[in-house]
């Protein structure tokens, strides 16, 4: 199954299949072609109504496949960074609780990238790979183009005491350590595609 959020709404691609939902914003289509599946994109796109768009097939990677060509496609890394006190480190940007992360450069890896990511816009550095959280995808208009972001999140540690400093430039104003239950109190003021990574503190 696959997520995708646009903003606060979503498409979900999936083999699941799904009865009939009478809620006017939810719509159901059974994935038959190209030209339709993305006749039913363009109504997502344009009637900002209609919150989730479940498309039921039995070949999902092909159907997200399928989507992700109406975009241009950008890789992220970031950080679900935890100290030695099991508090999560948290920024927000532009008033919005986020986790760090940012767009991968030619030739790096993910998981480097994820690290220097966190380290430029938390301003520590240190920090050590413990193994993979997943993946979330989202997208975006900028500069009159369509974007579909993927980010590749990675499960961190950090052993030391540096002082956290807000990568302003980056429109992050504050950088903080937060308890698992302050991270499930910020969760309405977050990113709706976060919510499943933040599941793992």
């Amino acid at each position: 199954m696959y997520k995708v959020y646009f903003e606060d709404r979503l498409i979900i691609i999936g083999s699941e299949k799904s009865t009939e939902n009478k809620n006017g914003n939810i719509k159901l289509i059974r994935y038959k072609n190209k030209k339709s599946f993305y006749k039913a994109l363009k109504e997502f796109k344009k009637d900002t109504n209609i919150l989730l768009l479940y498309v039921q097939t039995q070949k999902p990677k092909k159907v997200f496949k399928r989507l992700i060509k109406k975009f241009k496609p950008i890789d992220a890394a970031g950080g679900l960074v935890f100290n030695n006190d099991g508090k999560v480190l948290m920024i927000k940007r532009n008033g919005v609780w986020d986790l760090p992360k940012g767009k991968i450069e030619k030739g790096e890896h993910r998981p480097d990238a994820a690290i220097r990511e966190v380290e430029e816009e938390c301003g520590i550095s240190g920090l050590i790979i413990e193994g993979k959280v997943g993946r979330t995808y989202h997208t975006y208009t900028f500069r009159h183009q369509n974007i579909f972001k993927t980010t590749h999140w990675f499960l961190m540690k950090y052993e030391a005491n540096g002082k956290l400093t807000p990568q302003t430039e980056e429109d992050i104003t504050e950088v903080m350590w937060k308890t698992p239950g302050e991270v499930k109190e910020i969760i309405p003021n977050t990113h709706k595609s976060l919510v499943n990574i933040l599941k793992e503190v």
